[in-house]
């Protein structure tokens, strides 16, 4: 009687060992390009930040510039 159930009962734990095993490796591989998009959304955050920053520092310089030569005075 045991024997009857010993297969069966042997087929669905190796199969659910299978499964687990296989969804184990996909949730890493998931994770895995899921951390790599962050940091490379990360990386361009960073480029697009330091752009940003140098731009702002050119218009303050040639702001100063402007006013320089045209004799303004910043009053702030």
């Amino acid at each position: 009687m045991w024997t009857i159930l010993v297969g069966p009962g042997a087929t669905l734990l190796g199969t659910m060992l299978v499964v687990m095993l296989g969804v184990s490796l996909q949730n890493r591989a998931l994770e895995r390009a899921v951390d790599l998009v962050r940091a490379e959304l990360k990386q361009q955050i960073a480029e697009f930040e330091l752009r940003i920053t140098k731009q702002i520092l050119d218009l303050v310089h040639r702001v100063d510039r402007l006013e320089e030569a045209r004799g303004l005075v910043r009053t702030s």
